[in-house]
């Protein structure tokens, strides 16, 4: 009778603790499944139709389309347009990630000294982050004119013999849409610097200085190491965001001189508004394997220092 009173409340226990397991292994996926249900229904499923799309030789205005295996993947790597649009991107990641990296880490150091209206700068910095895409290009579009002040400028320092506009020239186009998605996301890059400057313990700088560290020694050695972090994510950003690059382009240039600012996103679009579903659908999987490669190769070249770091 007694040990029957008593294995009665332990074994009561140990339901209540299962069950108060179960609830707590529940609750977070819960809280997930909005972000999931989003996901799952605008990235994953649009990635897998890309895949099947991608094998056939699929007919929009039909709906229906015949497997062809990966003769869409042929078609485009002996496609020479694929290739330039290939290179093109190339270029435009060369021109903006080192900019992307540097700029704002430079801006950050400034915004993050104790000064009277710094604040204000702050908010400067980041307008164009806020600022519509197709007003900054419409924007910058008067600024590349040939009688806006950008081409004043140059032929003034001697670098042309006559206004020109940059978006219309083949060897300037690219590097000028270029600046604008540097100008754009300068403000957002400089905030996750200024988040990791701020994490950077202040008597670092202060035994740096007393070793007689000068401003440029501390921020080489002291302010870079320490923001290794926040390079990495900034360079993956940078290099997904290059990747898949479009606004600024068909807004300004679309895509032209002469194919000159033509990347992978508008060789796509390209292909989607010609009915060519198939072969863009094999192209977007192609830019979606170089971009989660680069991604990858970036982390890797920054996780060593990351790891000396922690150490």
């Amino acid at each position: 009778m007694n040990k029957e009173n008593i294995a009665l409340p332990v074994s009561t226990t140990k339901t209540k603790v299962v069950r108060r397991k179960k609830k707590n292994l529940l609750t977070p996926w819960l809280f997930l499944l909005p972000s999931i249900v989003v996901l799952g229904t605008f990235l994953v499923i649009p990635i897998v139709e890309a895949f099947h799309w991608s094998l056939l030789d699929y007919k929009i205005i039909a709906g229906t389309g015949e497997f062809v295996g990966l003769a869409n993947f042929k078609e485009i790597f002996t496609d020479t347009s694929f290739w330039l649009a290939l290179w093109n991107t190339i270029l435009f990641l060369i021109i903006v990630l080192p900019l992307n990296i540097f700029l704002p880490m430079i801006l950050a150091v400034l915004v993050n000294q104790a000064i009277k209206g710094v604040s204000t700068f702050r908010i400067l910095y980041y307008l164009p982050v806020v600022t519509p895409m197709v007003v900054a290009a419409l924007m910058w579009k008067m600024l590349y004119s040939q009688s806006g002040p950008i081409s004043s400028i140059f032929v003034s320092l001697g670098l042309f013999d006559n206004p020109t506009n940059l978006l219309v020239q083949s060897s300037t186009a690219l590097v000028a849409v270029s600046a604008i998605t540097v100008w754009k996301g300068l403000g957002y890059y400089m905030i996750i610097y200024l988040a990791g400057l701020q994490s950077i313990s202040k008597d670092v700088y202060e035994s740096a200085e007393i070793d007689g560290a000068n401003a440029f020694q501390k921020f080489w050695r002291i302010t870079v190491p320490m923001l290794t972090p926040s390079v990495t994510l900034v360079s993956v950003m940078t290099i997904i965001a290059g990747m898949k690059v479009f606004e600024e382009i068909a807004l300004t240039t679309g895509g032209g001189p002469a194919g000159a600012t033509t990347t992978l996103v508008m060789y796509i679009y390209n292909k989607f508004m010609s009915l060519d579903v198939s072969i863009a659908s094999a192209a977007g999987v192609v830019l979606l394997l170089l971009a989660i490669g680069a991604s990858l190769l970036q982390m890797k070249l920054t996780s060593s220092r990351e790891e000396d770091l922690r150490a």
